[in-house]
């Protein structure tokens, strides 16, 4: 099995505004084969501090069929373990989205690496804002 490199990313909503436009982009990712959703989290917390999760199986067909390219072999990375130390940080009326996106466009890199002796010893990521930041340090735009 070829696997690209994996992120895990936790976005944090102080006041949750779902309107779609994120999951139409990670769908327009996923279609292009430049991404792959392997697994999803969302968990809201209300101003009376009750919790809900979402979990795709419990949405109604149509709801779902609008989350098809999230994959549904790798469903489960996430568990009720990583979703109770999500809880513990949210506050009345915020929400968690907790993503595990695979980099399928790294596959091909990764195995003409490998092809020549190469292996990738250290990744990590700059967040935009701090990229953004050291540019304008250096006068780039």
């Amino acid at each position: 099995m070829e696997i690209g490199p994996v992120d895990v990313l936790i976005i944090a909503y102080g006041e949750p505004k779902f309107d779609g436009s994120v999951l139409e982009e990670l769908r327009r990712l996923a279609g292009e084969g430049t991404i792959r959703v392997l697994d999803a989290m969302v968990i809201a917390k209300g101003d009376d501090g009750a919790v809900e999760t979402l979990d795709i199986e419990d949405l109604p067909p149509e709801e779902a069929a609008a989350l098809g390219f999230i994959e549904t072999g790798t469903s489960g990375l996430f568990d009720s373990g990583d979703a109770d130390t999500l809880i513990e940080g949210m506050v009345p009326g915020s929400a968690v989205v907790a993503l595990a996106i695979e980099h399928t466009w790294a596959i091909g890199l990764r195995n003409k690496l490998e092809e020549v002796g190469g292996e990738v010893a250290l990744t990590f990521r700059i967040p935009a804002p701090m990229m953004e930041d050291a540019l304008a340090e250096l006068g780039v735009e």
